[in-house]
């Protein structure tokens, strides 16, 4: 696994550990992961708040204990000193924010490749995937629709209905089995 490869003794592990971990527990796009500050989460009521680039609306999720620790463990033992306000810093001076989301993908690659998965363009396996992830966790745990849009923090609610189809447990469900269905000699009609 991905998280496996991550160094966390190191302050580019410990920034890294906490990127991923916060990926992979809410699903925020890596350009909103990029642009978040220290002052967008509150830690007396353990919760995260951003406007997101995307979509422009206010997102509230929770702080879940992993990705707090993770956090806390880069803020105060990974983090370089600097008068940044933002979270994820470069790790060499100037100590400024990450410039986009292609560098988290960048960073994620790196540990894909360390953990030996091959990846070619377009194949579903980049940062993305762990947003589709939570998507298709939280619709296999038969979350409302409406709950995972507001979650992933979708403009609409047609964007949260392709975890659906990802949701392959309760598709089966839906599936015909072949039974009254006869074997025949092969031949299709005319």
């Amino acid at each position: 696994m991905v998280l496996n490869q991550i160094d966390r003794s190191t302050n580019i592990g410990k920034r890294d550990y906490a990127i991923v971990t916060l990926a992979l527990a809410t699903g925020l796009r890596a350009v909103d992961i990029v642009n978040l500050k220290l002052r967008d989460i509150d830690w007396q009521t353990g919760e995260i708040y951003i406007v997101q680039q995307k979509t422009q609306k206010i997102l509230t999720l929770p702080l879940i204990h992993a990705v707090g620790e993770a956090i806390k463990a880069y803020i105060i033992h990974g983090r370089p000193n600097s008068e940044s306000e933002y979270m994820f810093l470069r790790t060499n001076a100037p100590y400024q924010n990450l410039s986009n989301g292609v560098s988290i993908a960048n960073i994620f690659n790196e540990y894909q490749k360390k953990a030996g998965i091959v990846r070619k363009p377009f194949d579903g396996k980049g940062f993305h995937a762990l947003r589709r992830a939570v998507g298709r966790n939280m619709a296999v745990a038969e979350i409302p629709v409406i709950t995972i849009s507001q979650i992933l923090g979708h403009g609409s609610i047609e964007s949260a209905k392709q975890y659906i189809s990802l949701d392959s447990v309760h598709l089966k469900e839906c599936a015909l089995d072949f039974s009254g269905i006869e074997v025949g000699d092969g031949v299709l009609p005319v």
